[in-house]
């Protein structure tokens, strides 16, 4: 038989009962859609937690923070965790030199002022990078540039919530002075908004409640000792991201050693920080989500054993017309295996497509809810969903195609 017509035998078992064949596709469409539905919100939701993370946290980051120095050298002298840390480290062959870009964290708590409106802030010292590295963007103005760090300029970019309600929404907040410290500042920005996902809080942590102002400016009137609360390390290069993790880890590790006279009163988070701990929590979640798509497609492969047995009972007398003018039983075989795995490659493509139309509106809905949230239709899911359904039907259509093949011409003649 042509392809054509085992087509022709595949719409003529979805004519004979159509409410039967919907049942029979429901598993499979199910199965193929929620892979296509829950790999995109997987992969949008990974990319909301990174867009909307109040911290610092990528597979690329390596981040170093002050700790107490082990009890043995606790009498022995030492460096605290400070930016001649970042100098030595952006000046190594091995990190600057790689194409790494090293970054530090300081910051303190305060309250700005505005006329007679006064907000509780979290007064950040930055640097131009602190936009790819905390995933910031400007609504208002512009950021920091490397001009305001040298020049120690006093000016600052304000979160969006300090806008609104120190400000309030002023429509052009630049140009404007807020007291912090007794010192005037100028603003020159505001970010965008960068909410958490799931709701807000209470504290400054969140960038719409900080203030952002040079970090040599910050140094000069709150840190003289340039002391720093966290310092971050971007890889570069290409490789193994693993495998350069690991090397990075260690230059930083004994290069940062060195620098503290031998006593290691800092902490360096690579492959074991909170990070990979995140992004291990969601590969489970997804390989258990992904699981539900496997259970339905093997609930489809039963429909499809049952509906292709009934096919085979109903079909009895035409299968021993087609053995009586010479079909063999492999023939035979291959026209039922054939009409299961295209059975199933039906309701995976139908399922495929709902699984997009579904992804579409769960990313508007969510959007609405927790804040933006991008649409994502991954590849490798749909050709997961195609081949899995077109596997299910070839696999679960095996034992009615044997049985198909194995009748009696005579009896299948004699069948009424």
């Amino acid at each position: 038989m042509r392809l054509a017509d085992h087509l022709r035998a595949v719409r003529h078992t979805f004519a004979t009962n159509r409410f039967r064949a919907f049942l029979t596709l429901l598993g499979i469409m199910i199965g193929a859609g929620s892979i296509v539905l829950l790999a995109g919100l997987l992969r949008g939701g990974e990319e909301a937690l990174i867009n909307t993370s109040q911290r610092a946290n990528e597979a690329d980051l390596i981040q170093v923070r002050s700790d107490d120095p082990p009890a043995k050298d606790a009498a022995r002298t030492r460096r605290d965790l400070s930016r001649g840390d970042e100098e030595t480290l952006r000046a190594s062959p091995l990190v600057g030199g790689s194409g790494a870009t090293v970054a530090t964290e300081t910051q303190r708590e305060t309250r700005a002022f505005f006329q007679a409106r006064k907000k509780r802030v979290r007064l950040v010292g930055a640097a131009p990078g602190a936009l790819s590295l905390y995933h910031l963007e400007v609504d208002k103005g512009r950021f920091l540039t490397d001009e305001d760090l040298a020049e120690r300029r006093r000016v600052c970019v304000i979160g969006i919530e300090i806008w609104k309600e120190l400000l309030e929404e002023k429509p052009d907040p630049i140009g404007a002075t807020i007291r912090m410290e007794d010192q005037m500042w100028t603003v020159v920005g505001v970010l965008a908004n960068k909410p958490l996902l799931g709701g807000g809080g209470d504290g400054t942590w969140m960038w719409n409640r900080k203030v952002l102002v040079p970090h040599t400016t910050f140094d000069a009137m709150f840190s003289p000792s340039h002391s720093v609360g966290r310092l971050f390390v971007r890889l570069g290069g290409v490789g193994d991201l693993a495998t350069r993790l690991a090397a990075i880890t260690g230059v930083v590790r004994s290069t940062l050693l060195r620098r503290h006279l031998g006593v290691q009163n800092f902490k360096v988070e690579g492959d074991d920080s909170d990070a990979n701990q995140e992004r291990l929590i969601l590969s489970i979640i997804k390989l258990l989500l992904l699981g539900t798509g496997l259970l339905s497609l093997f609930v489809g492969g039963i429909n499809i054993m049952n509906i292709m047995l009934v096919t085979v009972t109903e079909r009895t007398r035409e299968i021993g017309v087609r053995r009586a003018i010479g079909a063999t039983p492999a023939q035979v075989m291959t026209q039922f295996l054939l009409e299961a795995g295209l059975i199933a490659l039906a309701g995976g493509a139908i399922g495929v497509l709902g699984g997009i139309g579904l992804s579409w509106l769960a990313a508007f809905a969510l959007t609405k809810a927790v804040g933006a949230w991008q649409l994502h239709v991954e590849t490798w899911s749909i050709a997961l969903g195609l081949g899995l359904s077109l596997s299910t039907g070839i696999a679960f259509g095996l034992f009615p195609a044997w049985r198909a093949a194995r009748l009696d011409p005579v009896e299948a003649l004699r069948y009424e």
